[in-house]
């Protein structure tokens, strides 16, 4: 008799985990919601300060977001070679970055990211 009811109880505790049990539920605290977005009025170049190649990029607006420069640039063998700026920028900062040596920036381009 023993072991039914050891087999019952494991059984009905079993059975109210899948089914029955909720977690309990928290909410956010209030206050205000800040929705983050990417940035806007954004605007990129080439940029060659002293001869070195790259690009530069920047954006009006962050809306919480950040940016940074990209750059493709072609060695002088024809090679296409692929660059980001290492850190990411908000606020209208200059976000610049560069090619490799003994290579030009033939594309310019911006990424952006909402936090």
């Amino acid at each position: 008799m023993k072991k039914h009811w050891s087999v019952l109880v494991s059984s009905g505790t079993l059975i109210a985990s899948v089914l029955g049990f909720q977690g309990v539920a928290s909410a956010a605290p209030s206050g205000s919601v800040t929705v983050k977005a990417h940035p806007s009025d954004c605007h990129y170049e080439k940029y060659s300060p002293d001869g070195h190649p790259g690009a530069r990029a920047w954006c009006n607006k962050s809306n919480g977001g950040h940016y940074k420069a990209i750059v493709v640039c072609m060695t002088w063998v024809g090679q296409k070679v692929e660059r980001e700026a290492v850190v990411w920028k908000s606020g209208g900062a200059d976000s610049i970055v560069f090619c490799p040596p003994q290579s030009f920036a033939e594309t310019p381009g911006i990424m952006t990211k909402p936090d």
